[in-house]
């Protein structure tokens, strides 16, 4: 990443804007102040950006932007249709590397992006729906397509609740983490926490995923004996 000094002004406000947002959500982050902290006048990020909301629009779509690069670049984005021919193994460790990288985006603690959506989630601004929209739903529909592969015999609504638990379990180690590494007796999540945590939320969750299969196919046999 290049050096505060080395970046243009548009740059500089993005920085200053993430680490602003992060630490004070929308609402605790004027734009004169984030202008300030980029070094910069109120008028060039009025210039810019247009006002703090699409600011903070441009900040949630560059982090959210990067998470899917990472995705793509180690091969966890795989269009829906592309799913259709994978075997099982094959779609259990495409999963793991989804939660995997989406552990790595928001743990990281030189990152803003968990950060962001924890103060956005908290204290919810007016661009909610748009992130929701634009960002977190593409994200959704990805990973519903990756469970509904794996479990067919689950309806969509069933699939949907699947996903939530997956993601409830990643998001967790995000919200409770001050409580969590208290009760670790750390400081830090360990090295190798995040791909061991990767392991287990995924065999968790498709252990799970398989007892609800098992469930429905045990209370569709009377009706098809019927």
């Amino acid at each position: 990443m290049a050096r505060p000094e080395r970046l243009g002004t548009r740059e500089r406000l993005l920085a200053a804007a993430g680490a602003a947002f992060a630490a004070g959500g929308y609402r605790g982050a004027p734009l004169r102040e984030i202008a300030e902290r980029a070094g910069a006048n109120l008028a060039s990020a009025n210039y810019y950006f247009g006002s703090k909301q699409k600011l903070y629009l441009e900040v949630a779509r560059a982090e959210f932007e990067r998470l899917e690069q990472r995705l793509a670049e180690r091969g966890a984005a795989v269009a829906p249709e592309a799913l259709d021919g994978l075997p099982r193994p094959a779609l259990i460790e495409l999963l793991r590397a989804r939660i995997r990288i989406t552990l790595e985006a928001i743990l990281d603690p030189a990152s803003v992006h968990g950060k962001l959506m924890q103060r956005e989630l908290a204290e919810p601004s007016e661009a909610l729906p748009v992130i929701v929209r634009r960002h977190i739903d593409p994200m959704r529909r990805s990973m519903d397509a990756i469970l509904g592969r794996l479990a067919p015999q689950l309806d969509g609504e069933e699939v949907e609740r699947c996903t939530r638990s997956v993601i409830g379990q990643i998001g967790f180690y995000l919200t409770h983490r001050p409580a969590l590494l208290l009760l670790m007796g750390r400081r830090a999540y360990p090295p190798g926490f995040v791909a061991e945590l990767a392991d287990h939320v995924t065999e968790f969750s498709v252990g799970g995923i398989d007892r609800l299969v098992r469930k429905h196919r045990i209370q569709r046999a009377p009706k098809e004996r019927s």
